[in-house]
């Protein structure tokens, strides 16, 4: 801002929003990712925000730099601002302020939101109003738009296909542990395979010295996959043992006490069961003596002052039970009055 010392007050503002923003990404966006994980006790809450944390971060630092061209450069025609970019500042930190405030309006009542739609909106947004629908570079955005509708499609048909391949593989096998196990090997294998190439082939594009020099997809793919299945070989041996009997012996503990509040229940059930209003009487009491008898009295409700009956025991504690009265209002001369019928 060496250049623009009169503007330097947008990159603070649009700094400290940016911390707001960041906030609610973390409460909607994060938790729309991590939900399915803590909810199915997976995971821990507490874990999932210390992983949000580690790999948002990488993602943002390694892949973020394509998805932040095209919303810094491609959604308008950065060619209407060449002579007056303090406008794409303004518009920028205005357009994180929509974005901030749509983002906590809707964690606020608990709606899962895209940060991406947000923000792309907003820009959209500054610019028309800056310099009209003619400043949108609507070949750029009409694909962004169309992204926005095909991915929960595609996704959805993805997730249906991963799931009957679990299902029928994992969930309805014999011994659904033992074959979850070791098919959990494979899957790291892919998952980590797959985020790894994509690192390489999109996150170092970042990097122009090493896309220039050093990157070469013969070395890229290997070493990608490589990583994959060292990944699920180590989990095969050593890690994967120690989880089993972490789970194993965590899996017994439940059934014990499950099978330990069965039988407690079971034994509550076989007892023979009493009244409250029932007496019990010990034949080998000599000083036995009756319980009084309950004797009952009409009151009045201290806001309706409607008869109430309830039941006094002359007892040392003297308590109260309320007791069930059959009401009907009728009206008669303008008067209001209450007709209670009393059961006993």
């Amino acid at each position: 801002m060496a250049g623009f010392p009169e503007y330097l007050w947008i990159a603070v503002v649009g700094t400290m929003i940016g911390f707001f923003y960041a906030f609610g990404i973390g409460a909607n966006d994060v938790a729309n990712a991590f939900a399915t994980s803590v909810a199915s006790k997976s995971i821990s809450l507490r874990m999932a925000v210390v992983i949000a944390a580690i790999f948002e971060f990488c993602g943002a630092l390694f892949l973020g730099a394509s998805v932040t061209t095209t919303v810094r450069g491609k959604i308008f025609d950065t060619s209407y601002y060449e002579d007056q970019p303090e406008v794409v500042l303004l518009g920028f930190m205005t357009s994180l302020v929509t974005a901030s405030i749509m983002l906590l309006g809707a964690t606020y009542f608990a709606m899962p939101v895209s940060t991406t739609h947000t923000v792309v909106g907003s820009i959209i947004g500054f610019s028309c109003a800056a310099e009209g629908f003619q400043s949108i570079n609507w070949s750029e955005t009409v694909k962004i738009i169309i992204s926005w509708f095909a991915s929960p499609l595609v996704t959805g048909v993805i997730g249906f296909i991963i799931f009957f391949l679990i299902k029928h593989i994992i969930l309805l096998a014999e011994n659904p542990f033992n074959r979850g196990y070791y098919t959990f090997s494979v899957i790291l294998f892919l998952t980590i395979g797959l985020n790894v190439f994509f690192v390489f082939n999109k996150g170092t594009k970042n990097f122009t010295h090493f896309q220039d020099e050093v990157y070469d997809i013969k070395w890229v793919i290997p070493t990608s996959w490589g990583i994959g299945l060292v990944c699920g070989i180590l989990w095969l041996w050593p890690f994967g043992p120690q989880a089993k009997v972490i789970i194993e012996k965590r899996r017994l503990a439940k059934e014990e006490a499950k099978a330990a509040i069965k039988q407690g229940e079971d034994q509550e059930k076989a007892l023979p069961q009493a009244n409250d209003d029932d007496e019990v009487i010990d034949p080998d009491d000599d000083e036995y003596v009756p319980a009084p008898q309950k004797q009952p009295v009409i009151s009045f409700h201290e806001t309706t002052k409607e008869p109430v009956v309830v039941e006094k025991e002359k007892s040392f504690f003297g308590r109260l039970a309320a007791a069930t009265v059959d009401q009907g209002m009728y009206c008669r001369s303008q008067q209001r009055y209450s007709l209670a019928t009393i059961t006993y």
